[in-house]
């Protein structure tokens, strides 16, 4: 159930119907080497979590693609929202649903560089003791991509999300811009066991990891099931769960 399709007098029945849950499909805007489209996070997020909903019923608000992406602003085509101001956003977006009846939210990241701000909602939520439970689903959790990959380094506009490209939007993956280029990650970086505010950028420059060339649709229909599948199973416990909101109870009452 796509909460943009739904009529103002649907909404009710539709809430009822998906147990009083909300996704929202969060993505990004950014380079992704040279042969995927600057909405890749964006777009797979969206049909992703449009395939859970034709599963498990819940009710699926627009994608979020406005979100942090200082590492990647180096390159082309990065729009890039300030953590305060995205905060600020998701926060008003989360209460917003929740005025609208809904009790528990889940967040389907698929941008790594929205991890930190996820796990900074996660407290914030917690901190002012909102009247929701709010659950974040990291990028691919629950898949196992050992079952899917033939190379050894995934992570972005790798094999593993190339291959999820053409699956879910191969009209606009432009395999003939590869080449034979790979895009192993640079050892220029070397500060220890510190971590920095470039560590991702430094060591992938191109905003590409390891062979795309690898890629398939085959394998990126395998990620997608698998993905979903495990989106599925989450929003089953999500709306089992009682803990959650047990605590955020207690935290109105602190």
């Amino acid at each position: 159930m796509q909460w943009m399709e739904l009529t103002s007098d649907q909404l009710a029945d539709a809430r009822e119907r998906a147990d009083g849950v909300a996704l929202i499909p969060v993505g990004s805007v950014e380079r992704h080497g040279p042969h995927l489209p600057l909405g890749c996070d964006t777009l797979c997020a969206e049909r992703i979590a449009a395939r859970v909903a034709a599963i498990e019923p819940v009710v699926v608000l627009p994608v979020m693609a406005y979100t942090y992406v200082a590492q990647p602003m180096f390159q082309p085509g990065a729009i890039h929202i300030h953590s305060s101001l995205l905060l600020a956003f998701l926060t008003q977006v989360l209460d917003e649903v929740h005025r609208n009846g809904f009790g528990k939210i889940v967040l389907l990241h698929n941008h790594g560089g929205n991890i930190p701000m996820s796990q900074t909602i996660l407290q914030h939520v917690l901190e002012e003791a909102k009247p929701y439970a709010l659950y974040s689903i990291p990028p691919w959790a629950g898949v196992s991509l050992e079952t899917v990959r033939e190379t050894a380094e995934v992570g972005h506009a790798c094999e593993l999300e190339t291959s999820l490209a053409l699956a879910l939007f191969p009209e606009l993956v432009r395999m003939d811009l590869l080449g034979p280029q790979t895009y192993p990650a640079e050892a220029g970086l070397d500060v220890g066991a510190a971590q920095t505010p470039v560590d991702w950028i430094a060591r992938y420059p191109n905003c590409a990891t390891g062979r795309p060339q690898a890629a398939s649709a085959e394998k990126g229909e395998r990620l997608a099931r698998l993905w979903v599948e495990s989106v599925v199973e989450t929003l089953r416990k999500v709306k089992r769960d009682t803990v959650v909101p047990a605590w955020m109870r207690r935290s109105r009452e602190h």
